[in-house]
């Protein structure tokens, strides 16, 4: 097939896009993903989530530039590398962020993308356990289930949330979003419900759409101030136009690879320059955790299924039966509050973890116990994404500057105060023994603060650094998703938010791909 348009990522957005703009029968597509397929008992059952985020064949495993606000430490930055991207090694936690959120993209100059324009393409999308309302569509292929394990930690989660002050909330997707309730889980009778699974996968029984696996796009052909393809390492694939779809990581450095970015950076490593686009790799957002730990009196956590040679009789239970503890991905709830009376949208947002860690990596982390991380949503702090050299096999230099600004070392702060605080509450206090971590020795502003610096993880949202808008300088145009200063060339993924939406990014990144796909097919039609 000679197609007439290439996809270069089969993740979240990409898999929409596919599904989306190959619907016009005469339209040749071609998506092209670097990963292998995504045929695996990890992707598929939700309990083996830690194992495929672990993955070195399907996680890009990349990680940051030492953290200069964090004692220098790097980071990991999981990715997705399989059909589905993203979607089939996250939590499978279904967060689609605050209504402020997206108003606020249309204040800062993305026409079109206020709350009001997104939501009928969230609709459009959700085969939700809500069913069809205002907020939710009930028929649509992306399968959304309300947590199934009755596991009374969660309730106990919940419980204390609201002695402290915390309204419930059974939708966190639904007219408001602030309280404490249950997740919305991407899990289809028990396994994982990818991107893929819900788009792509029904789609390649069109005869006009393909998938290409195991090729990685090291940069794009380019003939004067068109693009005209793609290169592999072994040919040149051509089409008229190309979709970046490779993530907030992937897309802008395919870009800079092929001379499109700051200037002065590409000479630095050797790249000759093609489109001066300084906003190409800015603008780096990323969602920062710290946690609270604390062994349980009770046998509720996941670890009884998690220890040798207990999880060998849970994955072959889930594998003859599809029943037992691997339907479970042990991230059933969680919620959002306000810490800053004067956010426009809840700052904060809690997850409840059924064990120490999800992989018992060490000793401290094995027997019964939880975690709960405190997020806050809209950080203020902004990095860079950044070439190391002009080798497309030499990762990137990821630099989120995680809590560069005073206002998010505060929040974080805030936000282990309230942990602390909720901990106290019964009836989660009733089943808890004394706090692992922090740790009773650590009690002054001081102290969190060097607990935060000392044990912060991303929690693997970044986004951004292709950021969509009406002004020059924002690399992608909001109203057509194609990359200003050349032809031919479009951007659908999360690398397109102008600013962090508050919760997970993975809906948010669908939704992209979808309305994304609407845009670009318009833009193509009128040209």
């Amino acid at each position: 097939m000679t197609p007439d348009l290439i996809i270069v990522g089969a993740g979240s957005a990409g898999c929409v896009l596919a599904e989306r703009l190959s619907r016009d029968p005469a339209r040749q597509v071609l998506v092209i993903e670097a990963g292998p397929p995504d045929k695996h008992i990890f992707i598929r059952m939700p309990a083996g989530v830690a194992k495929a985020i672990g993955s070195k064949k399907f996680n890009w495993h990349y990680w940051t530039t030492p953290q200069k606000h964090m004692n220098d430490r790097r980071l990991t930055t999981p990715r997705g590398r399989t059909l589905g991207g993203s979607s089939s090694i996250n939590a499978m936690v279904y967060i689609r962020g605050n209504a402020w959120d997206f108003d606020n993209w249309a204040a800062l100059g993305c026409h079109g993308w206020s709350y009001a324009d997104v939501l009928p393409y969230f609709r459009e999308v959700e085969g939700n356990a809500h069913g069809d309302g205002d907020y939710h569509g009930g028929n649509g292929p992306l399968k959304i289930s309300h947590p199934e394990s009755g596991n009374p930690a969660y309730q106990a989660f919940i419980d204390a949330g609201v002695a402290l002050g915390l309204p419930y909330n059974p939708d966190l997707n639904g007219a408001a979003q602030e309280g404490i309730g249950p997740f919305q889980l991407n899990i289809d009778n028990g396994r994982r419900w990818s991107a893929a699974d819900a788009f792509l996968k029904p789609a390649l029984k069109r005869p006009n759409l393909s998938v290409r696996t195991g090729a990685q796009v090291l940069e794009l052909a380019i003939k004067g101030n068109h693009v005209t393809g793609v290169r592999l390492a072994d040919e040149t694939i051509y089409a008229t136009d190309v979709i970046l779809s490779a993530g907030s990581i992937g897309s802008p450095q395919i870009l800079m690879l092929s001379g499109i970015g700051p200037a002065a950076h590409l000479k630095s490593v050797g790249i000759d320059p093609r489109v001066d686009t300084t906003g190409v790799g800015e603008n780096l957002q990323d969602h920062l955790e710290v946690k609270v730990k604390h062994r349980m009196t009770k046998p509720y956590s996941m670890w009884s299924h998690a220890k040798f040679p207990n999880y060998l009789k849970t994955g072959a239970q889930y594998v003859l039966t599809g029943t037992g503890a691997g339907r479970q991905q042990g991230l059933e709830a969680g919620g959002f509050c306000t810490i800053d009376k004067a956010a426009p949208a809840p700052d904060t947002q809690l997850h409840f973890v059924n064990a120490l860690a999800f992989d018992g990596a060490t000793p401290d982390d094995r027997g019964h116990g939880y975690a709960i991380d405190v997020t806050q949503t809209r950080p203020e702090s902004r990095g860079t994404l950044r070439l190391a050299s002009a080798d497309p096999a030499e990762p990137p230099l990821i630099d989120p500057n995680y809590l560069a600004e005073e206002k998010d070392r505060v929040q974080m702060r805030d936000g282990l105060k309230l942990l602390r605080a909720l901990c106290e509450q019964s009836p989660l206090a009733d089943i808890s023994e004394p706090e692992m971590r922090p740790g009773s020795e650590i009690t002054t502003d001081a102290d969190l603060d060097a607990y935060i610096r000392d044990t912060a993880e991303s929690i693997y949202h970044p986004v951004g650094t292709l950021r969509m808008g009406s002004d020059p300088e924002a690399p992608v145009d909001s109203s057509t998703m194609a990359v200003r200063g050349i032809d031919n060339l479009y951007v659908a993924d999360a690398s397109a938010m102008p600013q962090l939406v508050s919760g997970n990014t993975n809906a948010t990144a669908i939704m992209i791909g979808t309305k994304g796909a609407d845009l670009i097919a318009a833009a193509i039609s009128n040209r």
